[in-house]
C-alpha cells in the first residue's frame, strides 16, 4: 500500500463526526460542534509540541509513518484544516448539507487521490490528473444521488456542490478546509 493510499484510508475516520452527528446525536449539534472544538484543540497543542520538540515529533512522525507528507515534517499537519472544515460546515450549514459535502471530503477527495496516483496519466493543474478529477466528481455524484435517497437533497445541489468539491480539489489550496465549506455553501444558495 502506498503511502498516499494509507494517509486517504486515515480520513475515513473522519466518517466518525457524520456517523455521530446523524445516529448518535441528531438533536445535539452543539455536542457534536463541541467534541470537534475540542478535537482542534488537541490537535493543536500537539502540534505546537511536536514542532518545539524534536524527539516528540520524530516519534509521532514514526508512529503516524504514512499518514503525514513530506512537508508537513516541519509544518502544520494537513489534519487541523480539515478538522476546521468540517466544524465551520457543520456550524454554518443544516445538516443533511454538511454532512453531504464531510461524505464529499472524505470519498471524492480520497478516491480522487487514489485513482490519480495509480492511473493519472493525463496531468491537467498543479499535481492532479485528469482521471483523479473524474473521479472526484463521479463519485461526489454517485455519494450526492444515493444519499438523496434517505435525507431531502435536490438533484441541482448535488450537481452544484459535486462540480465545486471537484474544482476546490483540483486547486492547489488547502482542501480538506475548502471542500466541505465551499461545496456546502454551493449546495445551499442553489
Amino acid at each position: 500500500m502506498t503511502t498516499e493510499a494509507r494517509r486517504k484510508i486515515s480520513h475515513w475516520f473522519i466518517l466518525l463526526v457524520p456517523i455521530s452527528y446523524v445516529f448518535i446525536f441528531p438533536q445535539r449539534k452543539d455536542l457534536v460542534l463541541l467534541s470537534l472544538g475540542v478535537l482542534i484543540l488537541v490537535v493543536v497543542v500537539f502540534e505546537l509540541l511536536r514542532h518545539n520538540n524534536d524527539k516528540l515529533n520524530q516519534k509521532l512522525l514514526n508512529m503516524f509513518e504514512g499518514i503525514y507528507r513530506k512537508e508537513e515534517v516541519k509544518n502544520t499537519s494537513t489534519l487541523i484544516y480539515t478538522l476546521s472544515g468540517i466544524f465551520f460546515a457543520i456550524f454554518f450549514f443544516s445538516k443533511e448539507i454538511a454532512v453531504l459535502s464531510i461524505l464529499f471530503l472524505t470519498f471524492g477527495d480520497g478516491f480522487a487521490a487514489l485513482v490519480g496516483e495509480r492511473y493519472g496519466k493525463h496531468k491537467i493543474y498543479y499535481k492532479k490528473s485528469l482521471e483523479g478529477t473524474i473521479t472526484n466528481l463521479i463519485v461526489c455524484l454517485i455519494l450526492g444521488f444515493l444519499f438523496s435517497k434517505f435525507f431531502p437533497i435536490r438533484n441541482s445541489q448535488i450537481l452544484f456542490g459535486s462540480l465545486v468539491a471537484t474544482i476546490i480539489e483540483i486547486l492547489p489550496v488547502k482542501d480538506n478546509l475548502l471542500i466541505p465549506v465551499c461545496s456546502a455553501l454551493a449546495m445551499t444558495i442553489v
